[in-house]
């Protein structure tokens, strides 16, 4: 009959497994972030700057109509993305713009979008909504937008 044998695994190298499968659950979400000029009137130009604790960034300038956008892995522990917001109407200083926290208020696409107005700064938040034709055969999906002011102009 003999002795069984514990898996390797088990064997002392559980830790090391469990660790690795941690560390790939929690830097494997995919994110975007994205910051969109809507300003309208005479002081139309936004420059901002944005960082993390592993990523700077940079300053850039943004134009009525333009966009940029970022793609990165969310922690779950310790992500946070941070900008600096300067406008002619006013600035934002250290506004939180991605955390895992801040996922669901986003919406349902895995994307946060930033969008600086005339009044402040906003988080566009998308909502799914779905269709169907009167029979029920066919079904489709859209995204429809919301904007919340998060801070106006200091």
């Amino acid at each position: 009959m003999g002795s069984k044998k514990i898996p390797k695994t088990l064997n002392g190298h559980f830790s090391l497994v469990l660790i690795i499968t941690i560390m790939m659950v929690t830097h494997s979400h995919g994110f975007q972030l994205e910051i969109r000029n809507e300003l309208s009137g005479r002081y139309r130009r936004l420059v901002y700057k944005c960082w993390s604790r592993e990523n700077d960034l940079g300053w850039r300038e943004d134009w009525p109509d333009q966009h940029k956008d970022w793609s990165f892995s969310m922690s779950l522990f310790h992500t946070y993305f941070y900008c600096n917001f300067h406008t002619g109407y006013g600035r934002v200083d250290k506004q939180v713009v991605a955390s895992w926290e801040m996922k669901y208020q986003c919406g349902d696409r895995e994307k946060c979008t930033w969008v600086a107005k005339k009044d402040g700064l906003y988080l566009r938040h998308w909502k799914t909504k779905f269709f169907s034709n009167k029979y029920g055969n066919e079904r489709w999906n859209e995204y429809v937008q919301h904007d919340l002011l998060q801070k106006a102009w200091s």
